[in-house]
């Protein structure tokens, strides 16, 4: 059963501001495939706001993040932030590589809910409750191939059409720019009757990762019942790929 990340399992790095809108960076690592973490935030007054992962050129997975709304319902949800380039965040300038994750989306005042999952665990739907596809298994990138059996990328391709390095590591990091406040959350683990359920529609899907291959890859989802939409923008004014 899916192993979910407690306070004590996170090494999480918050970097605090003031009442006015801010700047949060957590860093951590996962222990299973398929750990899911949560994040709240709150947007004092409309703005864009900025959510991004700088792990992947450290070594770390290859990272998804879904933004959702107070209510659990999804508004993006991002696998890969083609080209890559770099953010700043607390005064620090972060880079980040073609298979971290980039949303930067005008958002109104109000409570929001970030996730951040290993590719290819994507939601199962557009409403939160529903879990992620990968929530049965533990393990599931060991069927991707690499030598340590866990957090691996399998055969994946780079802009360049160069392979790369199969073996990631658990490592990630994760920031939050402009809003009032951020925090890392605690969840419930999923009721086993639902993880049951979610392995069933898996095995009957049959589905498995494709390799990703140069900038016209986007990642395939795994309900295609739902449409992902999103007005995220790359700071180079190229639209962020959603999956």
């Amino acid at each position: 059963m899916k192993t979910i990340l407690c306070a004590a399992a996170i090494a999480a790095s918050l970097s605090a501001g003031p009442a006015a809108a801010a700047d949060f960076d957590f860093n951590g690592s996962f222990v299973n495939d398929n750990d899911v973490l949560r994040f709240n935030f709150t947007v004092g007054a409309p703005g864009v706001v900025t959510l991004f992962t700088s792990s992947w050129l450290g070594g770390g997975f290859d990272p998804i993040l879904s933004l959702w709304d107070s209510a659990g319902n999804q508004l993006a949800e991002q696998d890969d932030g083609f080209p890559g380039d770099s953010q700043v965040s607390n005064g620090t300038l972060f880079n980040y590589g073609e298979f971290d994750s980039y949303l930067a989306l005008n958002l109104a005042a109000g409570d929001y809910l970030a996730t951040l999952t290993q590719y290819d665990n994507f939601s199962v739907s557009t409403a939160l409750a529903d879990g992620f596809l990968r929530d049965a298994d533990p393990n599931f990138t060991a069927a991707f191939g690499c030598s340590n059996g866990r957090f691996c990328a399998g055969s994946l391709f780079d802009s360049n059409n160069d392979p790369v390095e199969a073996n990631r590591t658990a490592a990630w990091e994760f920031h939050v720019v402009n809003v009032d406040t951020a925090q890392a959350a605690t969840v419930p683990e999923p009721p086993t009757l639902m993880l049951l359920a979610l392995s069933g529609l898996f095995l009957l899907g049959g589905r498995y990762a494709k390799p990703k291959r140069g900038p016209g890859y986007l990642c395939g989802q795994p309900d295609a019942g739902a449409e992902k939409i999103s007005a995220a923008l790359h700071p180079n004014r190229v639209p962020a790929r959603i999956a």
